[in-house]
């Protein structure tokens, strides 16, 4: 008997090591990437602008023409071949492929940010199932010595130590300390399964370490790297696009030229036929449209495009101001906490459990301590967790890559 349930629990074990995975925040992290959507969306579009590059150096294709009639005698011949090959314009190529370039760049910062959208949003969700578990070990370490002390009180209230009523009063911390755990865990498995959805897997996640921070840059550092972000940097490449469609549309106005060769076959006196050939060019003569309002166009997504440009770079500072600021008050407020509220509860804590255990404490007096110290751990807890996103807050805004510029 004991053969088959050690086979079992074995059984189980491997069961549940097979149907988990232990992620660092790097692996966490590169997972997401891999199962992003959005990113494969990205990848195809580049795709997509790579070939127009190749089909901007392109010309037209040539053009050719007959025309067969019944006119030469019992038969029907060709009466008319031309041959005809639109040239580009002066530039106009060049600036089709600059243009062309200049979208390409354009959607590879979108990749760029994109691939930090998702960093952060694993980044966050990391952090928050960190948060989570230490609030759940924290909630476990009171729930253990609730019930220790309630084991405690069953002989000295048969003794006539403590009444009824206090030690039921155990009874009922024990029941709210179950339920915060409840509500714990069931926000720890919402976090799961947003984690399984964000890396695209079906095993429960477990993680190990923390986020590895960046180097410290000061705020000044941070806003003059700005230019550097990929949000900045798509509009600044769609700036040069337009003005490549610009001169495009400069270059195109007076339309392009044609170049063509002909022969001409015609029936003469006696039913004898003559042939001849020749070539030209067409140009169509600008006299109603000029382009003048493309042109116009152009010049306003410039200006369009400088302007979204600069909002970008307003806002990316702003954020950085406010989130550094926003940061430092709250790891400030760590340390006083910390100093102030956490360690000396933890001291009164012990304190009222040893003077409890000699009798000078009351049960009420000593749960009133333990439910402070633990309250003040949570509490901790959170304030770490609100820093935490302050700082990703900062890092998100500044662009800074989770990943590459930590090492």
């Amino acid at each position: 008997m004991k053969i088959i349930i050690l086979s079992l629990l074995m059984m189980i074990g491997v069961y549940a090591a097979e149907k988990s995975n232990s992620y660092t925040w790097n692996t966490f992290a590169q997972k997401a990437l891999d199962a992003s959507f959005a990113i494969r969306q990205d990848d195809a579009q580049l795709t997509i602008e790579k070939e127009k590059i190749s089909q901007a150096m392109l010309w037209e294709n040539p053009t050719l023409e007959m025309a067969f009639d019944n006119g030469f005698g019992k038969s029907i011949d060709y009466s008319y071949i031309e041959f005809s090959q639109k040239l580009p314009s002066w530039g106009e190529n060049t600036h089709k492929k600059r243009a062309a370039q200049f979208e390409l760049e354009s959607k590879a910062h979108i990749k760029d940010r994109t691939i930090l959208q998702v960093q952060y949003r694993a980044a966050a969700l990391f952090q928050k199932m960190h948060s989570l578990k230490r609030q759940l070990n924290i909630v476990d370490q009171q729930l253990k010595k609730t019930e220790q002390l309630q084991e405690k009180t069953i002989s000295r209230e048969n003794s006539g130590d403590i009444s009824g009523l206090e030690r039921s009063r155990i009874d009922i911390m024990k029941q709210q300390i179950a339920m915060k755990r409840y509500g714990l865990k069931n926000s720890y498995l919402k976090m799961q399964f947003e984690a399984q959805t964000l890396l695209n897997v079906n095993d429960t996640i477990l993680l190990s370490g923390d986020i590895v921070k960046p180097g410290k840059k000061n705020i000044t550092m941070l806003i003059e790297s700005l230019k550097l972000s990929p949000e900045y940097r798509h509009y600044e490449a769609k700036v040069q696009a337009a003005k490549e469609e610009l001169a495009l549309a400069k270059a195109t106005r007076y339309g392009s030229p044609e170049l063509y060769a002909y022969s001409r076959q015609e029936l003469v006196l006696n039913d004898n036929t003559t042939s001849y050939s020749g070539f030209g060019f067409r140009l169509s003569v600008p006299l109603w449209d000029r382009k003048d309002s493309q042109i116009e166009i152009q010049s306003v997504n410039i200006q369009k495009n400088s302007i979204k440009a600069q909002e970008v770079i307003y806002g990316l500072e702003r954020n950085v101001r406010s989130y550094d600021t926003l940061y430092k008050n709250v790891s400030k407020e760590l340390k006083n906490y910390k100093k102030s509220l956490l360690d000396p509860s933890r001291k009164y804590s012990e304190i009222s459990t040893i003077s409890f255990e000699l009798g000078e404490k009351s049960l009420l007096e000593l749960l009133d301590a333990q439910t402070l110290y633990f309250k003040n751990q949570l509490e901790y807890q959170t304030l770490i967790l609100e820093a935490n996103f302050y700082w990703l807050q900062l890092c998100n805004a500044a662009s800074v890559n989770l990943l590459k510029d930590n090492k």
